[in-house]
């Protein structure tokens, strides 16, 4: 369980805003990323996102809203860094999967992390919200679905996989788009069940704060099974899940 990461880029971090040269900004769509010594985790919600007063599945939401839905970025696996450089391998990704590499250089200080696309021109700004977060721990999901879970201090945020990966497409929202056209609903709703959760920990208490399931915001995922996942970085002594 080797480190891959500098110290000051591990624990939760909040992006406040995202520009490009041509003109685009977005400092509304919430953003968060878990980062331990390897490992990281990351949910992206529009803030026009869809979430319908006691809905408990996306059968309850509208064709046109589970399109909106599909807007949701989220994505998980290894994080390097080199000097200046970071590179986040997705070993799990919301949106279908393309040959994009996801690079950029990094400057921190005073916990904000400005970040410059190397591939893409883009600049994010981040604010440190649990900078001396411990433990620092990543699981992986046991069995053929894939699955990770990121703990940084008392914050959490787990991705659990399709049953089915996605093949390459446009984009998630141009696939559930064309799903729909063709009375495929079904097929939608399976391109939609990534589930993506980050919340806070507290004793047996998992309480979801956003997620891609949006029924779930609010809610108490309840405690961990243990059985369910492999410990594979940690910083301290793994923490119980139970």
């Amino acid at each position: 369980m080797s480190a891959h990461v500098p110290p000051e880029l591990t624990g939760l971090w909040r992006r406040e805003v995202i520009t490009t040269p041509k003109g685009y900004r977005d400092e509304t769509t919430r953003v968060l990323w878990l980062q331990t010594r390897s490992w990281y985790a990351d949910i992206r919600v529009k803030a026009d996102r869809p979430k319908r007063e006691g809905a408990t599945g996306f059968a309850e939401y509208t064709d046109a809203e589970l399109i909106q839905m599909a807007a949701v970025q989220g994505f998980a696996g290894e994080l390097s860094a080199t000097g200046n450089v970071c590179l986040w391998r997705r070993d799990l990704d919301y949106q279908p999967p393309n040959d994009s590499v996801d690079e950029a250089t990094f400057a921190v200080a005073d916990g904000v992390m400005i970040e410059d696309g190397i591939h893409s021109e883009y600049q994010e700004i981040w604010r440190h919200q649990a900078p001396s977060a411990t433990p620092l721990a990543a699981y992986s999901l046991v069995g053929e679905t894939k699955g990770l879970l990121v703990i940084a201090g008392d914050y959490f945020l787990e991705i659990r996989d399709r049953a089915t990966p996605m093949a390459p497409a446009e984009s998630l929202t141009a696939y559930v788009s064309e799903a729909l056209a063709k009375g495929e609903r079904d097929a939608a709703v399976a391109a939609l069940s990534m589930r993506i959760c980050h919340g806070q920990l507290g004793g047996a208490s998992r309480r979801v704060t956003l997620s891609s399931y949006p029924w779930l915001e609010g809610t108490d995922l309840g405690e961990v099974d243990p059985a369910e996942w492999t410990l594979i970085d940690c910083d301290v002594p793994a923490p119980a899940l139970s």
